[in-house]
């Protein structure tokens, strides 16, 4: 029986963060064989600005166009080409051909990997969150890579940004790409629970084609609990062994987001399972995922369990 190939939505605003974010993604993708579409979210056009845009649309003969967006899927095209998961255009002919609007509700250019990976550059407007999302449920995703920053502070950057509500919101796993190094040594935080096991599970089929190295953290609240803690980083460990990959284990007290933070400090890529069930932001905020997310310093992938559209209103 043939497995489901992965699909990967990146989203882009041009910036040098986002820009380091995809390539991290084209690279995954391309070990992974994933699918993979690059979205932009522009801002909403004036009346003035929509019948120029419009004008423009009819002539839609390349890449070559003033429209706001196009140029930060051009240049994710490009890293794309730069770590090989696709291959440069011959022509721009060739790219016209492909280009088309009112696709899934976005404008879209669909192109083939070097390795027969579907590829698409996808451009849509509105709110960012709510096409990020949008998207990610139209496309049915597993995963959406977002390049942040690397700020923190409650106070300043990170609540109430786009990366903070998609991650809150998405239907599927979220990676946070801020700070990207070029090592990936992964950092797997387990609690024992059903969705800790799936977390283990995604970290370690990215860290084996990454190369990378492994350490499963379980954090004791109290010292009274070290044994559950280290039992749950057993049971973790025989999980990734299945997978013919070879973990060093580690076990803390503690708060759990702080203890996770300060191991995160030596490694390059955290792991984390996240609740599907819960309602938006009452139960996001305060979670350890987001306090790693805010306050941790390396990328943070969330992995839950695919779940069902959320209404943004009220949220």
């Amino acid at each position: 029986m043939s497995v489901a190939k992965k699909k990967f939505l990146m989203c882009t605003d041009g910036e040098e963060y986002t820009e380091a974010a995809i390539r991290f993604g084209g690279r995954l993708a391309k070990e992974m064989n994933a699918d993979v579409s690059v979205l932009h979210v522009r801002r909403p056009v004036s009346a003035s600005e929509r019948v120029q845009v419009m004008t423009t649309r009819k002539k839609l003969t390349s890449w070559d166009l003033d429209i706001p967006g196009i140029d930060y899927l051009t240049r994710a095209r490009e890293i794309l080409d730069e770590v090989g998961l696709t291959q440069p255009p011959s022509s721009k002919e060739k790219l016209s051909r492909a280009f088309e609007g009112g696709v899934q509700g976005a404008t879209e250019l669909y192109l083939v990997g070097a390795g027969g990976e579907n590829v698409r550059l996808r451009l849509r407007e509105g709110d960012p969150v709510e096409q990020i999302l949008e998207e990610a449920q139209v496309g049915d995703y597993d995963l959406i890579i977002l390049g942040s920053r690397g700020r923190h502070g409650i106070a300043g950057y990170f609540v109430g940004s786009t990366a903070l509500r998609v991650a809150d919101l998405a239907t599927c796993s979220v990676l946070i790409a801020k700070n990207i190094r070029q090592d990936h040594n992964f950092l797997l935080s387990t609690d024992g629970s059903a969705l800790s096991e799936k977390a283990e599970i995604a970290g370690a089929e990215m860290a084996r084609v990454l190369r990378a190295k492994v350490t499963v953290l379980s954090v004791a609240e109290e010292e009274s609990r070290r044994e559950e803690a280290q039992s749950n980083a057993r049971r973790a460990e025989m999980i990734l062994a299945q997978m013919g990959i070879e973990a060093e284990l580690k076990v803390r007290v503690g708060h759990p987001a702080r203890e996770i933070i300060s191991e995160a400090r030596d490694h390059d890529i955290v792991v984390m399972g996240a609740s599907g069930s819960s309602a938006v932001r009452k139960f996001f905020l305060g979670s350890v995922p987001l306090k790693v997310m805010e306050s941790g310093e390396c990328p943070v992938l969330i992995v839950r369990e695919k779940r069902e559209k959320i209404s943004l209103q009220g949220s």
